[in-house]
């Protein structure tokens, strides 16, 4: 850190005097987890943090109540913005770090908005990342309202065991399908009925029919979730519900279309009405901008903290979505080590722990330091447009 520019070192500073608020508002959203789209008192927090601060913030954005947008600046270009989450998970709470690394995006933005070079710098608070409630992933409808359309570069990081720059993330989709009979005593009147279980049991099999012509990077997975309880009463209703993944968006709007297409046919061929509907949204594969990524990295070198380069994945996240609307990153860093798993016990203990708040500090530093690149750097910006203009997915 010796060599570290006079701005980083003042960047620097920013955080440090920042660190014991940002603790404690790490430990308290810790203390009180909330599920997705209930984030009242995490985003509140984070909200108020901002205010206090200097930041305009505008909460509820897009009828999501704990969604916020907060800006401080000049409100010109360059844009810069980085984005919080703060929801948990059923049961285990903060086993995804969500806790410390949506402080770290917000004390990210005020520690830049004190040593601010140009322009504005936004800190967008996106509820509901975990896919485990309905309508999840607030960061889709966020991007497809074009908020992150006018940013020169969209700055995410997340907890992990390890610091690693990418990982190859997929696109996900979350069906659930209704078939829809009519009740008959399975014995005395069984030809008034029309059995929606075994219209359901028919698509199961036409769709495990269709895995071996989909590519191999395609995943398809689910469970027949609703259907009747009586043994002497033929089912009306059932219902299946299924996870779709693919490397990329078109191919998985490709694979959702064939399989709703199966189970709408084995639902007509039965005659039962059939409906379906996302149950979460679709979570896109994510464009890693690698101008971005490597001012990203080079700060992390000026910052003393090792890294991998990039690892395989099998996860998704909504900010793919955000990938494919502006110039984005999502690193990784170490709160703890190697063998810490996300969504476990053990990464929830390190998600309040010194090695987690740690990386919370460094996270923060990191993002601030690379906005400062972006907003003091027309050539980077530059660079980092022409690369998100390329189209190129990684």
């Amino acid at each position: 850190m010796s060599d570290m520019p006079r701005e980083k070192l003042a960047l620097q500073e920013n955080v440090d005097n920042l660190s014991a608020q940002m603790k404690e508002i790490a430990a308290a959203i810790f203390a009180e987890p909330e599920l997705g789209y209930q984030e009242f008192r995490s985003s509140a927090r984070l909200a108020d943090f901002l205010e206090a601060n200097g930041f305009t913030v505008e909460r509820g954005l897009l009828g999501m109540p704990t969604a916020f947008h907060a800006a401080a600046g000049s409100g010109q270009a360059p844009h810069i913005a980085f984005l919080a989450e703060y929801d948990a998970l059923p049961v285990l709470g903060h086993a995804c770090g969500h806790n410390m690394f949506g402080v770290a995006a917000a004390a990210a933005g005020i520690a830049l908005s004190r040593s601010l070079p140009a322009g504005t710098v936004h800190v967008f608070g996106t509820p509901a990342e975990e896919g485990n409630v309905r309508d999840a992933g607030g960061k889709v409808p966020m991007a497809e309202a074009g908020l992150f359309d006018s940013m020169d570069a969209v700055i995410s990081t997340h907890a992990e065991g390890r610091t690693i720059l990418r990982q190859q993330l997929i696109s996900r989709a979350n069906l659930e399908m209704d078939f829809h009979g009519r009740a008959a005593h399975a014995a005395g009147a069984p030809e008034q009925g029309i059995n929606a279980q075994d219209a359901a049991a028919l698509a199961i099999m036409g769709i495990n029919s269709l895995r071996q012509h989909m590519t191999s990077d395609v995943r398809i997975h689910g469970l027949l979730t609703d259907t009747g309880t009586a043994i002497n009463t033929i089912p009306e209703f059932a219902r299946l519900r299924y996870g779709v993944r693919a490397r990329r968006p078109e191919t998985l709007d490709r694979a959702i279309e064939r399989v709703v297409n199966c189970a709408r046919c084995c639902a007509q061929a039965l005659g039962c009405e059939f409906s379906w509907r996302h149950s979460a949204h679709p979570y896109y594969t994510m464009r890693h901008n690698m101008p971005l990524l490597r001012a990203f990295a080079g700060n992390l070198d000026l910052l003393g903290e090792s890294y991998i380069e990039e690892v395989p994945s099998s996860y998704s996240t909504d900010m793919g979505n955000v990938s494919f609307r502006a110039p984005s990153i999502h690193p990784y860093i170490s709160i703890g080590g190697a063998h810490l798993v996300g969504h476990t016990p053990a990464f929830a203990e390190a998600s309040n722990s010194e090695c987690g708040f740690r990386g919370m500090l460094l996270a923060a530093r990191a993002m601030a330091m690379t906005g400062y690149d972006v907003l003091s750097d027309a050539e980077l910006r530059q660079a980092v447009r022409a690369a998100f203009a390329s189209g190129d997915p990684d």
